[in-house]
């Protein structure tokens, strides 16, 4: 079994007409996760389960305490939640979802799901061929995460017997699109274009599931645009997503007892 906890913390801020302010403070989310192996086929394929053994709040200063009441009643129930997961003998994750409860708060939930996104994303991260220290590739990464739709590039920075290090960039610019409703003025005409760049690092032990560490941290502007001559509108939306990874314990799946046990 695998005990891993994961940090994820956000902070955001909006400039328009050439001032920037910070945002409102957003409580981060700290979870507990552990993995079990359930199977592995003779193929390689390995189905496991998973468990969330806590969630608890990081509370940034500022943040109203009755929000923090609010949001502490939200996570109360999810302790104990459950699912299964399975990777192929490639690595690649072939099913990872925690579905929180309804009527959850919409930043909790983006959080709950941007940790299991990255995590379910983790295991498709290896070259299909050998390479070497220095080694770089830029694999896609489909999915919800952070790490999907962007430019991803890693590197092999360490090689052991018992498993290796990555470093890992990313980087996209979307096409210029039309802007949210909530978002237009009257006159209407503005567009929205999203730059999105990040960076970190992780570290794999070749037994484990998970990796045993992990550090991600992604910068998000949106750009809201409108080229009127009479009236230009430029206002940007800052977002910083940092998210930490640490193994807390391992212990090596068990072997079956035979069915056929030597009675004494």
């Amino acid at each position: 079994m695998q005990r891993i906890r994961v940090r994820s913390e956000s902070q955001g801020a909006i400039k328009d007409a050439g001032q920037k302010s910070p945002l409102p403070p957003v409580p981060g989310v700290q979870l507990v996760l552990a993995a079990e192996v359930l199977s592995a086929s003779a193929s390689g394929e390995v189905r496991f389960l998973f468990t969330l053994e806590s969630a608890a709040l990081l509370i940034q200063p500022g943040t109203p305490p009755q929000a923090v009441e609010k949001l502490h009643a939200q996570l109360e129930p999810l302790p104990g939640l459950k699912g299964e997961g399975r990777v192929s003998a490639d690595g690649r994750a072939q099913g990872f979802t925690l579905k929180p409860p309804t009527g959850m708060d919409a930043t909790l939930r983006q959080q709950l799901q941007q940790v299991t996104a990255t995590l379910s994303g983790l295991g498709r991260i290896l070259p299909t061929e050998a390479v070497g220290l220095g080694a770089r590739w830029s694999p896609p990464l489909p999915g919800k995460g952070p790490l999907s739709g962007a430019r991803t590039t890693l590197e092999l920075k360490k090689r052991e017997a018992t498993g290796f290090g990555l470093r890992l960039e990313l980087d996209s610019t979307s096409k210029p699109q039309p802007a949210p409703e909530n978002l237009r003025t009257k006159k209407g005409g503005e567009s929205l274009t999203t730059y999105v760049r990040g960076q970190g690092g992780c570290t794999f032990s070749l037994d484990r599931l998970w990796p045993t560490r992990f550090e991600l941290e992604v910068e998000t502007r949106l750009a809201l645009r409108a080229e009127d001559k009479a009236a230009p509108r430029r206002m940007d939306s800052f977002a910083t997503l940092q998210m930490r990874l640490r193994e807390l314990s391992f212990s090596p799946p068990q072997a079956q007892a035979s069915s056929r046990a030597t009675r004494r």
